[in-house]
């Protein structure tokens, strides 16, 4: 027996150890999407595991998680991966579009997993990073415009280094 979950592009049936994420046919391109930025995203490990394609009946089957929207279980051990995975996001080229409120789109299940990624998109100035400390506003945690303006205009490992250090230092 599974569990139903609707979204906008899909539904997804969740099973013990497994989900089977399912589109329309309308939703095509949303679902070649999908299949390409995780394929492209597993050696990262913040994305669910893929276990099979079904590109005929537009199916993807991946590893289930269990655990909590990143709203229930905000830390500084759950902030500093969410920043890094938002880095490694912007230096690929690759716009989530979901960072400014991810409540629905990270989960915390033994690690932390981006889902959902059939609104993404490849984009010479991502802004993963920048909305994601949007996000953290919500939270209490500000940061300098400057230091978002620099990373936006030059995104690189120091600057990035400059924001998570700072970010972190407001969980101290």
């Amino acid at each position: 027996m599974s569990e139903l979950r609707k979204g906008k592009h899909s539904v997804v049936y969740l099973f013990d150890t497994y989900a089977v994420k399912v589109f329309e046919e309308k939703y095509r391109y949303n679902f070649l999407k999908e299949v390409k930025f995780l394929t492209l995203l597993q050696p990262f490990g913040f994305v669910p595991e893929l276990y099979f394609v079904d590109f005929d009946g537009l199916k993807v089957t991946m590893q289930r998680l269990g655990g909590r929207r990143i709203g229930e279980c905000i830390g500084r051990k759950v902030v500093d991966r969410c920043l890094e995975c938002c880095f490694i996001l912007d230096v690929l080229g690759i716009e989530k579009q979901e960072m400014n409120h991810p409540g629905k789109h990270i989960i915390v299940d033994g690690g932390v997993y981006f889902i959902d990624f059939e609104r993404a998109r490849l984009k010479k100035r991502p802004s993963n990073l920048t909305q994601f400390t949007v996000y953290l506003k919500k939270f209490g945690i500000k940061l300098e415009k400057n230091l978002i303006r620099r990373y936006k205009f030059e995104i690189n490992r120091k600057n990035f280094e400059i924001i998570r250090r700072r970010i972190l230092k407001s969980f101290e």
